[in-house]
């Protein structure tokens, strides 16, 4: 099978990347490395890889190959913060770069297109989230995921769309635009670092990394449908503050309560899983600490911390 996976030099695309091409399949990685250090995370040889911008579309047509058999979206302008200050970097890329990989797809041909979307679409509505539920987003990152979905499914490409939720785990790198997760455990291998959380009471479902490979590898199942990615596990990020810290023998203390920030409206965040169990016969289920353990040395191993 012959496959592009856009954003493959990233977290959650790197590992999905090598996880294909240890299946045999021949794998282009399309990625502009804006939001990594390079190709490290794709170790040496295994993937095809092409620096390549989405909203260039004239960087798509240097893609080798012919037809795909399968093309994975998952580049993106990332991080709701970001987004706030920076929202026409979201507009072009999340927008304008999807309707330019959509158009490779249908110009070279496309078995079927798998497009990452994100739980924070939903924005503020009452948990659990459900496909077919309200969607309020409430930031330039969550309105143009949503607004990718959108092109996707009006694109006549066979198609899957499947909303990811608050991924973690090794190969998620420390970084202000990154996720909360390797930001809590840099700031507790600083001397002086210190864990904030932003209002009391915010809960997400958190999704171990290789759990949503799993599912990206297995997508034709969910042909045609929008299919949240997660646990359906409604976790306190207090909670899991605390769990990184007696992970890496830090006090508590180093957890303080900050300002909700004002851009964030989303206090509780979960899964209905519902589609996802009937679809897949499973849903993710690594439990956290194991998770949180696999996370903090992977970092302790990179000498990210």
């Amino acid at each position: 099978m012959d496959v592009l996976v856009t954003g493959g030099a990233g977290f959650v695309g790197s590992r999905l990347a090598l996880a294909l091409a240890a299946e045999g399949h021949r794998v282009v990685v399309a990625d502009n490395l804006s939001g990594c250090g390079g190709w490290q995370l794709l170790g040496a040889g295994a993937v095809e890889r092409v620096h390549a911008d989405i909203r260039i579309a004239d960087d798509l047509e240097r893609l080798p190959g012919g037809a795909w058999d399968r093309v994975y979206h998952l580049a993106a302008s990332f991080a709701n913060a970001r987004s706030v200050a920076y929202p026409q970097l979201d507009e072009t890329t999340n927008v304008g770069g999807t309707a330019n990989v959509i158009a490779h797809a249908k110009a070279r041909g496309c078995g079927l297109f798998v497009y990452a979307g994100s739980s924070s679409s939903y924005g503020d509505v009452a948990p659990p989230f459900r496909e077919d539920g309200p969607m309020e987003p409430g930031t330039p990152y969550a309105r143009t995921k949503l607004a990718g979905e959108q092109l996707v499914r009006r694109s006549g490409l066979a198609h899957a769309v499947l909303r990811l939720f608050n991924v973690y785990g090794p190969g998620d790198v420390p970084d202000p635009w990154r996720n909360a997760i390797p930001n809590m455990i840099d700031a507790l291998h600083r001397p002086d670092g210190r864990i904030t959380l932003f209002g009391e009471g915010a809960t997400r479902d958190f999704t171990y990394v290789d759990d949503v490979v799993r599912v990206l590898l297995d997508a034709p199942r969910a042909a045609g449908t929008t299919t949240n990615v997660a646990t359906g596990v409604e976790t306190s990020v207090r909670v899991v503050a605390e769990t990184i810290a007696r992970l890496v023998d830090a006090s508590r203390e180093r957890i303080v309560l900050g300002e909700r920030r004002s851009w964030d409206r989303v206090v509780r965040r979960a899964a209905d899983v519902t589609r996802l169990r009937e679809t897949f016969g499973w849903v993710p289920s690594t439990p956290m600490e194991e998770g949180l353990r696999a996370t903090v040395a992977w970092l302790r191993a990179e000498g990210l911390v």
